[in-house]
């Protein structure tokens, strides 16, 4: 085979391959401006009761362009979204699920001449609420202040509980400014300051999952302690 047929065949495969890198970008090009591919139906869940209102800026945008970012909002008006499984269905569908952050405890604050209700989530995240839930233990702060790493504390202890089974609603834990106190069922546990938290909860957890002291805990260090049991 002579050089010039050699580049007739060389001329013919960069045709070959131009062609369909020049169709492929004429069919993106053609589907990403089409009306059928724009989106104009958006599912999700009503039930978390979430700000998401900035859907509405999708309605109408290629569905070929949608991507993680185009949510940010959603993540900003929602801090407690973990996040969110999108999934086209083509020609014009979104659907989308949502994960959330765990909630860990009710925190009531009594230092004020009227008590408060808030939310405690396992990202930092606290938000306010009317009352409190029923299905998450309690922290009650009595008398402070409290330091910046005081719900840190707390996160690493409810985390470190998850572990092990226990009634959650039946824990209630008070602070009184210097000192955690949890009582569960008729067992008083006498945790000491807002340290090491969550090793103190892998002791913690062993008793509440037992449940079968009845009487005094106290932690004389994160790891050891000496009980008062009927």
């Amino acid at each position: 085979m002579n050089e010039f047929n050699l580049n007739q065949i060389r001329f013919f495969k960069s045709f070959i391959i131009f062609a369909f890198i020049t169709l492929a970008t004429s069919l993106i090009i053609m589907n990403s401006s089409s009306q059928k591919f724009r989106v104009s139906e958006i599912e999700y869940s009503m039930e978390d009761q979430l700000a998401m209102e900035s859907l509405n800026l999708l309605y109408g945008k290629s569905i070929w362009f949608v991507d993680e970012n185009s949510f940010q909002q959603i993540y900003d008006d929602n801090p407690d979204i973990k996040n969110l499984n999108i999934t086209k269905r083509l020609p014009n569908k979104l659907i989308i699920s949502v994960n959330l952050y765990q909630q860990l405890a009710n925190i009531i604050d009594l230092r004020a001449s009227i008590e408060t209700y808030t939310i405690l989530y396992e990202n930092s995240y606290v938000v306010s609420a009317p009352t409190i839930e029923n299905t998450l233990p309690i922290v009650k702060i009595e008398n402070g202040p409290v330091d910046s790493g005081f719900n840190g504390e707390l996160i690493s202890l409810f985390k470190t509980l998850d572990n092990y089974q226990y009634t959650k609603q039946s824990l209630q834990i008070k602070y009184d400014g210097e000192a955690f106190n949890a009582y569960y069922g008729k067992t008083t546990f006498q945790l000491g300051d807002a340290v090491d938290l969550g090793k103190k909860a892998s002791i913690l957890g062993a008793y509440l999952s037992d449940n079968s002291c009845d009487g005094t805990v106290r932690f004389l260090t994160s790891e050891s302690t000496i009980e008062n049991c009927n």
